[in-house]
């Protein structure tokens, strides 16, 4: 039994709460344990400049000042760049950006990840949440702006993993607070696009080497998690029509 009291393939409880903004295109607030992360897509009023066909998504990441118990910069440094970009090539990677295209010309879209409270994988639930407010900005841009054809190939779904002590003993374990991340021996965080295939694997250890037999563990255990994030991510696209 872990800290929290949850077996080793167990997730924290998650909801994702849909149109949580007034005033944002799209949005959702996703809560996973005690981490609650905001993420909101804005439209922009034309894709970049060196794009010469098609639409284009992008991604930001923030900690906000009181998420954490010593208040964090907004600035958001060289890690929160690096899960900024990690955010945005997992969306990417979930969209045919040829057919995000209305009568104008392509769309660009920007989505903003602001996590609120942090306890472990805000990457994670930022990438999770953030692909359920992108199908709800492309439900929008089908009924309000042209966009003729759905480009969402499949909806982008991450979960962290990794190699913790548990009873003196180390067992992969899914959806990693922060006090398990923060002492694990192997911290990876895994990305998957619908059914077709992964997106993005991080992994790193932290202290031993770990073997290619730990590492498919670990894979066969976020797959799991993410099956059953993918179905909260159902539910909440549901519960916004």
């Amino acid at each position: 039994m872990r800290h929290d009291g949850r077996l080793p393939n167990a997730l924290r409880p998650c909801t994702i709460e849909p149109n949580y903004l007034h005033h944002a295109f799209a949005s959702v607030l996703i809560q996973m344990g005690r981490t609650r992360v905001l993420c909101s897509v804005s439209l922009e009023a034309k894709p970049p400049q060196w794009l010469t066909a098609g639409g284009w998504v992008t991604a930001e990441y923030s900690m906000l000042p009181g998420s954490t118990q010593t208040r964090v910069r907004r600035d958001p440094g060289g890690r929160g760049k690096e899960i900024q970009r990690l955010i945005g090539r997992c969306l990417r990677a979930s969209v045919d950006l040829s057919r995000l295209v209305g009568p104008e010309g392509g769309f660009s879209l920007v989505c903003d990840c602001d996590v609120l409270d942090a306890d472990g994988g805000t990457r994670t639930a930022s990438i999770t949440g953030a692909s359920v407010a992108l199908a709800l900005a492309f439900r929008r841009l089908r009924a309000e702006r042209g966009l003729a054809v759905d480009p969402l190939r499949g909806l982008a779904t991450a979960v962290s993993v990794g190699l913790v002590d548990v009873g003196g003993e180390l067992v992969p374990a899914l959806d990693l607070d922060y006090v398990e991340d923060s002492r694990a021996e192997v911290d990876l965080n895994v990305a998957r696009i619908g059914g077709l295939g992964l997106a993005e694997v991080q992994g790193t250890a932290e202290g031993r080497p770990f073997s290619r037999e730990d590492l498919q563990r670990l894979l066969d255990l976020a797959d799991l998690g993410i099956s059953a994030l993918q179905s909260v991510q159902a539910q909440a696209l549901e519960a916004a029509r």
